[in-house]
């Protein structure tokens, strides 16, 4: 009988001094909230769950011990000896982060040098924007060559050859036909047809009418940018149209 009084009063003790504890999961190198960690007390055989920001709280009294793991963690044990005191407002319990090694991996796609160096002299390699130009070029001439007609070239019974005075004349004739396309290129990007009728909605032969009435210079569209061409254009419109209305009013 005295047996069974003393338990009773034992476990009416344990029961009063298991008081809960409030904890936090952070990472030991950055102080970072563990979250989901997973916590047991063995003295009570109890298991609980951190939360996303890695509080939990537990019922902890002296001599119980806490089992702490979780995910990218080292395991630890933390043995209670009365030094938690649920009048705190949490203790943190800093796990520190596992290291994991690894091997290190070489890639490559030659299996010796000598076979690196053979792959490479014959790989298919881009061209630079100077040799595309230079090939360019080359065929530009070319077919320049192809469609001129030599009428100043020595006749084939003289047995003479072409010397470097008619070469560079040919050559000064195709650069001189060169320039003067990549002029027009520059002038029909900033003035015709098309944009006469996006501007204007001329089209036609009264497109044509009005682009001479613009008599804008080649230097003028040349120098000039695209912004100021069309508003060129439009000013010009205006004028036109108030020409073409004097004109219908004289001839009536």
């Amino acid at each position: 009988m005295l047996t069974i009084l003393c338990s009773a009063a034992l476990a009416q003790h344990n029961k009063d001094t298991l008081r809960t504890v409030h904890f936090q999961l952070v990472n030991a190198s950055n102080g970072s909230p563990i979250p989901l960690g997973h916590v047991v007390n063995t003295g009570i055989r109890k298991g609980v769950v951190a939360d996303m920001l890695g509080y939990f709280e537990m019922p902890v009294a002296a001599g119980d011990t806490l089992v702490i793991s979780a995910l990218g963690f080292h395991q630890m044990r933390i043995p209670s000896w009365g030094q938690f005191s649920p009048d705190s407002l949490y203790y943190p319990i800093r796990l520190t982060p596992k290291s994991y090694e690894i091997r290190e991996v070489k890639i490559t796609r030659f299996g010796s040098y000598q076979r690196f160096i053979k792959e490479v002299a014959s790989m298919d390699m881009p061209k630079s924007e100077n040799e595309v130009l230079q090939e360019k070029l080359n065929e530009y001439i070319q077919k320049t060559l192809d469609r001129m007609e030599l009428v100043n070239t020595p006749p084939a019974t003289g047995g003479l050859v072409f010397g470097e005075d008619w070469y560079s004349k040919q050559m000064k004739k195709i650069e001189e036909k060169r320039v003067e396309e990549q002029r027009w290129g520059i002038i029909s990007r900033k003035f015709s047809a098309g944009i006469v009728h996006e501007l204007t909605g001329l089209e036609g032969v009264e497109a044509i009418r009005f682009m001479e009435f613009c008599d804008f210079t080649e230097g003028f569209l040349l120098i000039a940018s695209e912004y100021e061409v069309k508003k060129h254009i439009v000013d010009k419109f205006e004028a036109y149209k108030q020409h073409k209305r004097l004109s219908n009013e004289n001839s009536n």
